[in-house]
Formats: C-alpha cells, sequence, structure tokens
C-alpha cells in the first residue's frame, strides 16, 4: 500500500514540475502577442495594440502603426488603459480617409517636452484598413 501511496506521490510532483517548467518556459508577456489576423476588427488590433504598448512591446506597435504615425514606446510611455470601447466610423468626407477610432483612457507619466500631461486622460487611436489588417493612422485626445 505505501509503494501505491509513494508511486502516486511521486506522479503528482512530477506533474506539478512539469507545469512549473511550462509556465516559466514562456518569455515575457509582450512575446505572447502576435499581430492581429487581417479580419481582427479594429477594436482587438486597439487591444493588441495597447498591450502592446504597455508591456514596451517596440517592435510589435510599430508594426501595427503606419509608418507616417508615432508609437507608444518610450517617449511618452504608456503606463496603463481603461475602458476601451467599440470603434466608431469616420467617413472620409470628415477624416480624409475612412477611419475607424477606438475611445479609452489612458494612463502615462507624460512627455519629454511637456506637450502631453502625467496622469489619466482621454485618448483615441484611429485605424484604416490596409491589405495587412487594421493599422494606427492618427491619434490623440479623444
Amino acid at each position: 500500500m505505501t509503494g501505491v501511496v509513494r508511486r502516486l506521490a511521486c506522479v503528482l510532483m512530477l506533474t506539478f514540475l512539469a507545469g512549473v517548467l511550462v509556465a516559466c518556459s514562456g518569455t515575457s508577456k509582450a512575446a505572447d502577442v502576435s499581430i492581429p489576423p487581417v479580419a481582427a476588427s479594429p477594436e482587438r488590433v486597439a487591444r493588441v495594440y495597447l498591450h502592446a504598448a504597455l508591456t514596451s512591446d517596440c517592435k510589435l506597435t510599430a508594426e501595427l502603426t503606419l509608418p507616417h504615425a508615432w508609437t507608444w514606446c518610450h517617449d511618452p510611455k504608456l503606463l496603463d488603459y481603461r475602458g476601451v470601447r467599440p470603434p466608431y466610423y469616420v467617413p472620409a468626407s470628415n477624416a480624409g480617409r475612412n477611419e475607424e477610432c477606438v475611445q479609452f483612457e489612458m494612463y502615462t507619466h507624460g512627455s519629454s517636452d511637456g506637450t502631453m500631461p502625467t496622469g489619466w486622460q482621454p485618448w483615441e487611436l484611429c485605424f484604416v484598413k490596409t491589405h495587412a489588417g487594421w493599422r494606427l493612422y492618427d491619434q490623440g485626445q479623444g
């Protein structure tokens, strides 16, 4: 009987250790998020983008941003966000191109040039549809 108990304890311990190894084998949170598929909604792309900015995944924020727009990576630094809302449509007659904009609140340490204050403030990310999916075209205070 003690052999069965010992064997069971050994199996449980090995299972526990395997779980710990699997959990520890992952890299940072930033590496767990990848580029959303082409069919992903603007809201999904915004959430992936915000997570990448929060975790300082500069490569992913850059991949989700069109070349003329700046990315949230170093200055200013996104420290937190909340209240991500569903996207709203902005027609080309208003924006010069069809956009889907996602509003949320962000917390930042502010920018080094003083143009962006520290603390919580409303913000929005505006995306345009590209062959690669929705990409950040413009952003600003919402």
